[in-house]
């Protein structure tokens, strides 16, 4: 059996580290790939990112192969993290395996200095990415002397990401975008916890939720054609929202991100529903059709900061609408229905009514949408015909309202 064991303080993890577990899968072909978050390592200082949190960050890893899996073992180690305790505890679980221990290439320089370093020498062999022929060069005189030792050792013929976790946590303490830097899942905990914010105070989030900035989000995270669709969306949000009175930089901020978790996979959505259940109020049993609108609530939540409760509701209900439903939620329910590439019959009589008079429009459309459902068989959100039934009573029945 191959394993291939990547240890680190993951603190984060980043993009980076993605890139050269990839190309080590590649390069090695594992039968399992452990990654696998230190404890307390013997070259460094104790972390303040509490280990439980760095493991969490590490289920970014999971996304790559099927092949890798994490571990906790050093984690739950009392006492400072060795390589040569860990690589006899993989020795102990799988009889005769053949190890792969992937390292920066410039912890080949130190690697025999480490605990044990010489038998450690003698059991792995040392998957090492350099960065380019210079500094494989460089290598060089540690390399012999490893092969002296009976070590081997692999290098990845794949570019280096230039990236450090140090950079990561500077960029986060002063306020610096790192979205483009970790994965979403290592981001999402970051945002939930306020990790490596600097001193006493927060760092200014104000940027991280304007339209400007969704907008970004939004092209990074969405194919072209939801993008352009989102696109439309904020601009006629901000149209109606001049036309009905509502706050025009929110009702642009929730169209950006109403369909930002759109294109993620089912199974995620269902995870993000299940580890927010009491912020998505049984999303999770709902018709996977509006799962998407619950979890974007999450993500701006979560990730982005948001914390206007009026935003975070439009995004949850843009799909259903529900009953109630303030200014902004109409607004945003809408835009998503008439926005400028849509398409179907009923989509040219809906924006005239919009013109002219906002709730009759809604009541139009979920009516439309309805009708759709039951003739295509598909499930209904009881929150979408609690929706309907209380806008034509406030609408047709003012009096019993």
């Amino acid at each position: 059996m191959r394993i291939l064991l990547f240890g680190g303080t993951f603190d984060p993890p980043h993009l980076g580290h993605l890139s050269l577990l990839q190309n080590a899968l590649r390069r090695v072909d594992p039968d399992l790939a452990l990654v696998m978050p230190a404890g307390t390592p013997p070259h460094k200082q104790a972390y303040g990112t509490p280990g439980e949190l760095r493991y969490q960050m590490c289920s970014a890893f999971l996304k790559i192969d099927p092949r890798v899996h994490r571990s906790r073992f050093e984690l739950d180690q009392p006492g400072k993290s060795y390589t040569a305790h860990t690589v006899e505890y993989l020795r102990r679980r799988w009889p005769g395996c053949e190890i792969f221990l992937l390292v920066g290439g410039d912890m080949l320089l130190s690697f025999l200095s480490w605990y044990r370093g010489d038998w450690l020498a003698e059991q792995v062999t040392l998957v090492a990415q350099s960065r380019d022929e210079a500094e494989t060069a460089r290598l060089e005189p540690a390399v012999r002397a490893l092969k002296e030792r009976g070590g081997r050792v692999l290098f990845l013929d794949e570019p280096v990401v230039e990236l450090s976790s140090t950079r990561v946590r500077e960029l986060c303490a002063t306020g610096g975008e790192i979205e483009d830097l970790v994965p979403a899942e290592a981001l999402r905990v970051i945002r939930r916890h306020r990790l490596y914010l600097s001193g006493e105070g927060e760092v200014e989030t104000k940027k991280e939720v304007s339209a400007e900035y969704c907008k970004k989000l939004a092209k990074r995270n969405l194919s072209g054609k939801r993008y352009r669709h989102t696109v439309n969306v904020a601009k006629l949000a901000r149209k109606l929202a001049k036309r009905y009175g509502a706050d025009e930089e929110k009702a642009e901020v929730a169209a950006l991100l109403h369909d930002i978790c759109k294109e993620r996979p089912k199974s995620e959505l269902l995870q993000m529903l299940r580890d927010n259940a009491i912020m998505t109020q049984n999303a999770a049993e709902k018709p996977q059709g509006v799962w998407h609108a619950a979890a974007g609530m999450v993500y701006a939540a979560q990730e982005l900061g948001v914390e206007d409760q009026e935003i975070l509701d439009a995004i949850r209900f843009h799909t259903s609408g529900r009953p109630g439903m303030t200014l902004l939620d109409k607004i945003i329910y809408m835009a998503d229905m008439c926005s400028e590439d849509r398409s179907y019959s009923e989509v040219e009589e809906l924006r005239k009514l919009l013109k002219k008079d906002l709730d009759k429009a809604l009541i139009r459309a979920l009516q439309y949408s309805l009708k759709w459902l039951r003739e295509e068989h598909k499930p209904i959100d009881e929150d979408s015909r609690e929706a309907l039934r209380s806008l034509e009573e406030q609408y047709y029945h003012p009096q019993n309202a």
